[in-house]
């Protein structure tokens, strides 16, 4: 029993761990084994072709329909104006029989019962007048304005006191056709139609394309969501069956055991504070991916990696760490909690993930602006096929043994990204080997 070497395979021997269960875990940078329920489709793509296409639309619609009432519009002022230039003349006698008139203007004398006496068309096409009787003659001349005369026509109504040879009253119709005008107005919705064609079609490809994109990203969202949970849970479930299994030994109510029963608590309060500290890790980075306010106050980011390079080399005098100071101020606006936190994990990262012996930066400067930490090592550095998901969670290297749940970059992207920063990992270069990580928090304005 000496060292307790045989702890674990004695209690695989009472049948409460399967081989291997106590330290199995998901390979990182690799797929997740199939979820049994498949990422189904979703109508968000459709969605967004429509909502663009039904907005476009709409705004073309309006703008046509604004640009044609607009038209229509000044065309009614200029005929109105025409119109009260052509009918100024003294209301006590008919206007000369022969007025100067353009093709699209119209003068009729009527009686006192609405018979035209008299018809002076400016052109030979000019389209039919509507009838008009007495009452509404009568009605028409108190209008001082020029009025709409059926769908073809606007007309003002003059009363004259002399009409034709034998001197008695009746009305002038001063009139001028808005078929020429209705017919410019069709004319800008044609243009304007056939101007929209082309850019509904732009929008139309436009926003399936769009809606092709969010399905691809709610789908990755979803796949990654997965992941993350089952991930997650095979974390959680490590620590907790080895707690079952190593509680169930402590059961042992053997004097002779009393070594092994007291290592096995040991043991459970170890894998507890495993589980406890992943639980505050997933906790945490649920947080800040929720946008959680964080506490802020002026932080002096030189002080922080001062005590946090004192706090390594304390823990670790095997570890040797440099520290980097450019001249300067120092300050960001942020959570010195959280901040701290960000630079612990970098350093830890590098300590857990190369060998004996490497040695660590840790370099605080301002660069655009931007406040700029730097954490490199002169180790083996980091393989390309973790590159792109090396800041997503539970992802370790196959070659790495360090204990640990694969969430401590992710939650540097999370702090980083908090702080409206990033983190990001610099390419290797020849001259440098190791891994090499720059975070950029902008700086107090």
């Amino acid at each position: 029993m000496s060292g307790f070497t045989g702890l674990g395979e004695s209690i695989r021997a009472v049948g409460l761990l399967a081989p291997g269960d106590a330290c199995s875990r998901p390979l990182p940078g690799r797929p997740l084994p199939p979820v049994e329920q498949p990422i189904r489709p979703h109508r968000t793509g459709r969605r967004t072709v429509g909502f663009w296409l039904i907005a476009t639309i709409a705004t073309l619609g309006a703008v046509a329909a604004l640009s044609a009432h607009t038209l229509a519009q000044h065309l009614t002022a200029r005929t109105d104006q025409e119109i009260a230039r052509a009918s100024a003349f003294d209301g006590a006698i008919a206007p000369s029989p022969t007025p100067a008139l353009d093709k699209n203007g119209l003068v009729l004398v009527l009686d006192m019962r609405g018979r035209v006496v008299a018809r002076h068309p400016g052109g030979d096409d000019l389209p039919a007048f509507p009838v008009l009787t007495a009452d509404r003659l009568k009605a028409y001349a108190t209008r001082s304005a020029p009025s709409a005369f059926g769908e073809s026509y606007r007309a003002k109504v003059v009363r004259t006191a002399e009409v034709g040879r034998d001197h008695q009253g009746g009305y002038v119709v001063t009139a001028r056709s808005t078929a020429a005008d209705r017919r410019a107005v069709e004319r800008l919705l044609q243009v304007e139609t056939a101007a929209a064609l082309p850019l509904l079609a732009t929008v139309l490809i436009g926003a399936r394309r769009l809606g092709r994109r969010e399905v691809r990203e709610r789908q990755d969202t979803e796949r990654r969501l997965r992941e993350f949970m089952a991930a997650a849970g095979h974390e959680l479930r490590n620590p907790l069956t080895t707690i079952s299994g190593y509680a169930e030994l402590a059961r042992l109510g053997d004097a002779g055991h009393e070594a092994m029963r007291q290592e096995a608590l040991g043991r459970i309060t170890t894998e507890v504070g495993r589980m406890s500290t992943l639980i505050d890790e997933l906790v945490l980075l649920t947080r800040l991916d929720f946008g959680q306010p964080l506490r802020l106050t002026c932080v002096d980011l030189a002080q922080l990696c001062r005590d946090a390079v004192c706090a390594a080399r304390d823990c670790h005098p095997d570890r040797p760490v440099r520290l980097l100071l450019a001249p300067g101020d120092h300050t960001v606006t942020g959570d010195p909690l959280r901040l701290h936190q960000l630079v612990a994990n970098l350093l830890a990262n590098a300590r857990v993930h190369t060998p004996p012996g490497t040695t660590t930066t840790l370099g605080l400067g301002t660069e655009d602006g931007h406040r700029v930490i730097e954490v490199l090592d002169d180790g083996p550095g980091i393989p390309d096929e973790l590159r792109a998901r090396l800041f997503d969670p539970f992802v370790r290297g196959e070659e790495t043994r360090a204990a640990g749940s694969g969430l401590g970059l992710s939650i540097v992207a999370a702090i980083a990204a908090a702080h409206g920063g990033v983190v990001t990992l610099e390419p290797s270069e020849p001259s440098h080997r190791g891994a090499w990580f720059r975070v950029r928090i902008p700086a107090p304005s």
